[in-house]
């Protein structure tokens, strides 16, 4: 036998012991049922993947924000107006289906710092001494008649603001002056409506009194 014949049958026999090999003829197994028994006999070896993430799974899987609640309507007032800005208000809210009423009512306007009212003007008179001695302005104080016999010392002008009002009032507190302050106020006509913020505001929009509201007063 030629040596060319003789590797010719043993690359025939490799092929066909490769094959068999392949198709489990030795109680191997196939490949596919190898790693099949690989895969038991090792299952740490085995990693359970979740679903795949995808646009409809994410959306489906988005909680739903609860709707939200509408906004109760309150009762609104609008004051310092004009009489003709009060009239253009309760117009727009009657064309809208909306109640508005007016109503007067009184409002801080200013404060001043004074004494105790005094039964006598002489009484009134000898305290403002008593006052200038102390170190205030003679010329800041005034004596005012109260009615019902009685008088008041006022101590310096009137004030816009509270603030204002009770700096001055530490100043004459600081020099011994037995003060208190004030508060003045002046009637004020108000329209009032209950209805809720933003339909009030996109209903008003474009007008100088859209956000010039506050909650009514008792």
């Amino acid at each position: 036998m030629t040596t060319t014949r003789f590797l010719f049958i043993l690359f025939l026999l490799l092929n066909v012991l490769f094959f068999a090999v392949l198709r489990g003829c030795f109680g191997l197994g196939s490949l596919e049922e190898q790693s099949g028994v690989s895969i038991e006999l090792n299952p740490e070896r085995v990693k359970i993947l979740g679903p795949v993430s995808t646009p409809e799974n994410a959306q489906a899987n988005t909680p739903a924000s609860p709707d939200q609640e509408p906004e109760k309507p309150v009762c609104l007032a609008w004051g310092g107006l004009s009489t003709a800005q009060n009239n253009r208000l309760i117009s727009l809210f009657s064309a809208a289906g909306i109640q508005a009423a007016t109503r007067e009512v009184q409002v801080p306007s200013s404060w001043r710092v004074r004494v105790p009212p005094l039964p006598t003007r002489e009484a009134a008179e000898i305290l403002t001494d008593n006052i200038v001695e102390s170190g205030v302005d003679r010329s800041s104080i005034q004596i005012e008649d109260a009615g019902n016999d009685k008088f008041v010392i006022v101590i310096g002008d009137s004030f816009r603001s509270r603030q204002s009002a009770e700096r001055y009032f530490e100043t004459i507190k600081s020099k011994g002056v037995n003060a208190s302050i004030e508060t003045r106020n002046t009637a004020e006509r108000r329209v009032e409506a209950t209805v809720d913020k933003k339909k009030a505001e996109e209903l008003l929009s474009g007008q100088p009194f859209a956000r010039r509201y506050k909650p009514c007063s008792p």
